[in-house]
């Protein structure tokens, strides 16, 4: 009885010590420790926008987040855009953190990270050169400086010679990302169009035929959306705007 209580005992202190999250990506695909996520395009509107969830798997309290941009390879490191904790950047350096050190992400108990996290490359090198860069996810107690569990460490690679699946994109243009009273839009098949806003909220929706579009967007606050395209073969497209 005291050998199976102290089994007990000391898988229960293994459990405490592991990170307790599950990062997936906006189809429920769960990101693994040493996963290598490859992509052949870059910018915005295309592929290359990685969006994800950081669930809390905690039962009973709150976990706390950071994001570390750990490195990168064949580039500045410069041009990569990271969104996550309500902010955006496109100026960080290898070492930085997201949010910024001393500053962390609380993810309540059941909730996740919401709408409008992604990792987007949005520099194309030379054309030749594979440019990889790594992020890593820590969870930590509420101080922001006792670590829980093992970070969950990834590789985001963009490799220009991978060839591009024109089935897995949705063939439309947003003409223009920073807009005041009306979004234009060049469509051409039909598809459909959700609003988030950077709290994760569906502000609006429209479904669309091929042609020209637009929507009327002067009932939104200025600041920052997210807009999802998903077209009849069920590819997803992502992209930033700005409404003034």
């Amino acid at each position: 009885m005291k050998l199976k209580l102290l089994f007990l005992a000391l898988m229960g202190s293994i459990t405490v010590a592991n990170a307790q999250y599950t990062v997936t990506d906006i189809l429920g695909n769960v990101l693994n420790n040493g996963d290598v996520l490859e992509f052949g395009e870059y910018g915005y509107g295309t592929s290359a926008n990685y969006e994800f969830f950081v669930a809390n798997d905690n039962p009973s309290e709150t976990i706390y987040t950071r994001i570390e941009y750990v490195a990168v390879e064949n580039a500045s490191g410069l041009d990569f855009e990271l969104c996550y904790a309500l902010q955006c950047y496109t100026d960080l350096q290898p070492g930085s953190t997201v949010p910024f050190i001393p500053e962390v992400f609380p993810i309540a108990v059941g909730e996740d990270s919401g709408y409008g996290n992604h990792f987007l490359n949005i520099d194309g090198g030379n054309g030749v050169d594979v440019i990889s860069y790594t992020f890593a996810f820590h969870q930590y107690e509420a101080d922001g400086v006792t670590e829980v569990g093992t970070p969950l460490t990834f590789i985001y690679r963009y490799n220009p010679t991978l060839g591009v699946n024109e089935n897995s994109k949705v063939n439309l243009t947003v003409l223009s990302t920073v807009v005041s009273n009306e979004l234009a839009l060049d469509v051409k098949e039909p598809v459909n169009m959700l609003v988030y806003d950077l709290q994760g909220r569906v502000v609006k929706q429209a479904n669309f035929q091929a042609g020209r579009q637009t929507v009327n967007v002067s009932d939104l606050s200025s600041q920052a959306y997210i807009l999802k395209f998903s077209n009849e073969k069920g590819a997803i497209q992502t992209t930033k705007i700005i409404v003034q």
